[in-house]
């Protein structure tokens, strides 16, 4: 049930940040920038912990979209998250707000040959959808039900927050 005046149970991230614009179009640059641009992880393995920390947060809206945005362009999410297991480690540390939990991860990514990079990478992921989960756990958003349809494509995904952005802005 949405919480907010002037969303309805079909109502969206999007809907939501339109009603609040003010911070809108900056966060969601500034998502586009921490999950689109190139870097240490790829575009699926950051949706990949998107999902992860998001279920974390007790967030189904963003954990059924992330899982498919994984998908898209890293195939199926099991395989992502086995092959990025210790980044997920360190991705709830990160949530445990544990100092000695996060470091002990973030010895056992670096060990398991993942570099600073790719482990800040996850913070930045971490720390925007802690942010994000709070926007849509508040709004009272609903999760989709069912598959996508028509399913998203690498081509249609690309540059997507910025989209959302400008989507914002008109």
């Amino acid at each position: 049930m949405a919480n907010f005046d002037g969303l309805s149970s079909g109502s969206g991230l999007t809907d939501v940040l339109k009603l609040f614009p003010r911070n809108s179009e900056l966060l969601l640059r500034l998502l586009n920038d921490i999950m689109c641009a190139d870097g240490a992880l790829s575009r699926g393995e950051r949706e990949a912990i998107a999902a992860f920390i998001s279920k974390q947060n007790t967030t189904p809206y963003c954990v059924f979209y992330h899982t498919v945005f994984s998908e898209v362009f890293a195939g199926p999410v099991e395989d992502t998250n086995k092959r990025i297991q210790p980044l997920l480690t360190y991705a709830l540390g990160l949530h445990s707000k544990n100092s000695d939990k996060i470091t002990e991860a973030f010895d056992a990514a670096l060990s398991a040959g993942w570099s600073e990079v790719a482990v800040y990478e996850v913070v930045e992921v971490c720390g925007i959808f802690d942010f994000i989960n709070n926007i849509v756990l508040a709004s009272g958003i609903n999760t989709p039900e069912g598959p996508m349809n028509p399913f998203p494509t690498v081509d249609g995904l690309k540059d997507s927050y910025a989209a959302m952005a400008n989507a914002i802005c008109n």
